[in-house]
């Protein structure tokens, strides 16, 4: 009988947990190892107007300074990955266009304002108008590793395709295969199982906006861990595809 033979690696079988460095309960104006400045501390005794509007324009100014930097870092990764599909990447290119237009937009009205209560404004838009960390950063990882999961089910199920020829031919020849199709059965499920998950998360994902998060911030709830759950389906029926190699390889 021909040899057959199939690797999915832990290069290509996801781990979700590296893939998704931020969580579903994210603080926009929080990250693991950063705490921002705040624009609208309490002000000094003896400040004037222009003094606290002078330095909410230098402290707003970091906070965007600090959200560009993190978007242009994400567009990289966007840019050089091949995990995600060609529509994922091309919509999350553009959401994250607009949200570096939009945030240099808003430095330059900042920089302009000469009235305490419009630049106060300002500050504020820069974390509920953009959400760079509480939304647009774990979106983008969770549709990275989503995408991926999708991948490796269509490579598991064209090698699933290519085991049952060989247990149907084996079969042909008077071979018991039971046990073997046993296995094709599960791994096909978990195929089928991770493909579900990884396509809810990717479809609930996705159009997600800033304004979804002000709305709900639990939004990206859970949806770390369903890719998980994908990820163990995978891993699931990468084991059944290697013991039903093993065992045509003892008929």
């Amino acid at each position: 009988m021909k040899k057959l033979s199939f690797k999915l690696t832990a290069s290509t079988l996801l781990i979700v947990t590296s893939l998704v460095p931020a969580t579903a309960s994210a603080i926009d104006n929080t990250t693991t190892n950063h705490t921002p400045t705040k624009t609208t501390a309490p002000a000094k005794t003896g400040e004037t107007d222009q003094q606290r509007l002078a330095n909410l324009k230098t402290k707003g100014d970091a906070e965007i300074t600090r959200r560009l930097g993190a978007l242009n870092k994400l567009s990289a990764v966007i840019n050089s990955t091949s995990k995600l599909s060609a529509t994922d990447k091309s919509n999350l290119t553009a959401q994250i266009n607009n949200e570096i237009a939009g945030l240099n937009a808003l430095k330059t009205k900042l920089d302009g304002e000469t009235d305490l209560t419009a630049a106060r404004a300002d500050a504020k838009a820069i974390f509920d108008d953009y959400r760079v960390y509480a939304l647009i950063l774990p979106k983008a990882y969770l549709l990275k590793a989503s995408d991926t999961i999708l991948a490796n089910d269509d490579k598991l199920t064209a090698f699933s395709d290519k085991l049952k020829a060989r247990l149907d031919a084996a079969k042909a020849k008077g071979k018991d295969v039971s046990a073997l199709q046993t296995k094709l059965t599960d791994m096909n499920t978990q195929i089928a199982n991770a493909k579900a998950i990884a396509s809810a998360v990717n479809a609930k994902v996705s159009p997600l906006m800033p304004s979804d998060y002000n709305s709900d911030h639990g939004i990206l709830s859970g949806q770390k861990d369903q890719l998980k759950t994908a990820h163990a389906d995978n891993q699931a029926a990468y084991a059944d595809a290697k013991a039903i190699v093993s065992g045509l390889k003892g008929l």
